[in-house]
């Protein structure tokens, strides 16, 4: 490996670490949003509030730093309808994401979601052709394994479950409800860093500059769909914004720096080892949730936190 590649290795692995941690205090941020804001408002916030640091962002990158080329990238029909397709995917991911509070098995169906990065690696092959090594996908499957682990904490089996047999206990974990809706939303999730790997890598930019011109059309189409969305549906959200705003700005601050992270990683290497190590986000969630909201670890979910550093340090020893 030379020095040009070993400092973009360096890169993407820093700017995946920084986009995990933001997720995770962006997540811990909206929990504080209240006073009667809606699930779907709640959602809307991260576009909305994150659009005017999206701006300034890619204002930046095209007029103030150094060697500014002094002009956006000229975007392209193929880029635009993966854009739309990544919008499409993310906005019914998150609303199955809402949808799943329905459920009475939701930590199932919560669990389904979080294997989004085996799901990228797998739709990755086959939509693709992305390519991976055996240690990549071993490193996939030890974060599946801990993310599993790790939610334990929200009881991933009725509390009856020590009279159930071993096949009552895969046919809860395998066979309900809850369980298609979480697999279907990790799966667009998946999608959606797939098919925005795929927008940015159409446009003639440098790869910091390509991030972000499609992080930026990718908020304010999501934006449009969700005041739209708003307007005609829930008055009440409004208010509830303005009670609030120091709480939004903070949540669309922390996504927007998170997204900036994701989408620049995803755009020097394949979605796959992004959301490998990105999987570290259920680390730093666990740890926000000991520090600030004073929650305490469980066995299990400390050797959940172990096996998705061990899969972690492994694609990384590795040199991917």
């Amino acid at each position: 490996m030379n020095g040009c590649e070993g400092k973009l290795v360096e890169l993407w692995i820093g700017l995946t670490v920084m986009a995990a941690l933001m997720q995770s205090i962006r997540t811990a941020g909206q929990k504080q949003l209240a006073h009667g804001l809606s699930s779907a408002g709640a959602a809307v916030v991260r576009y909305l509030y994150g659009l005017p640091f999206v701006a300034l962002y890619l204002f930046w990158l095209v007029y103030w730093q150094s060697g500014a080329p002094g002009v956006l990238p000229e975007g392209n029909t193929r880029f635009y309808l993966f854009a739309l397709l990544a919008s499409i995917a993310q906005l019914i991911a998150t609303a199955l994401m809402v949808w799943l509070f329905r459920f009475r098995n939701f930590a199932i169906g919560s669990m389904y979601v979080k294997t989004e990065a085996l799901m990228a690696a797998l739709l990755g092959v086959v939509l693709f052709s992305e390519t991976l090594s055996i240690i990549g996908w071993f490193s996939i499957l030890l974060g599946a394994l801990g993310i599993v682990l790790i939610s334990s904490r929200a009881g991933l089996v009725a509390a009856d479950s020590h009279t159930q047999s071993i096949g009552q206990k895969l046919s809860q974990l395998l066979f309900n409800p809850a369980a298609g809706v979480g697999l279907l939303a990790g799966g667009l999730f998946a999608l959606t860093s797939l098919f925005l790997r795929q927008a940015s890598l159409t446009l003639e930019s440098d790869f910091q500059l390509s991030a972000a011109f499609t992080l930026a059309v990718m908020v304010l189409m999501q934006t449009l769909t969700g005041v739209v969305y708003l307007a005609l549906r829930s008055d009440q959200d409004w208010r509830a914004m303005a009670l609030q705003h120091r709480t939004c700005f903070f949540v669309g601050l922390t996504s927007v720096l998170g997204s900036v992270g994701w989408f620049t990683a995803m755009t020097l290497q394949p979605v796959a080892y992004v959301k490998a190590v990105g999987q570290i986000e259920f680390i730093f969630t666990l740890a926000i949730a000991v520090l600030f909201f004073r929650e305490r670890l469980t066995a299990r979910e400390i050797l959940g936190m172990l096996v998705i550093i061990a899969g972690v340090l492994l694609l990384l020893l590795a040199g991917h």
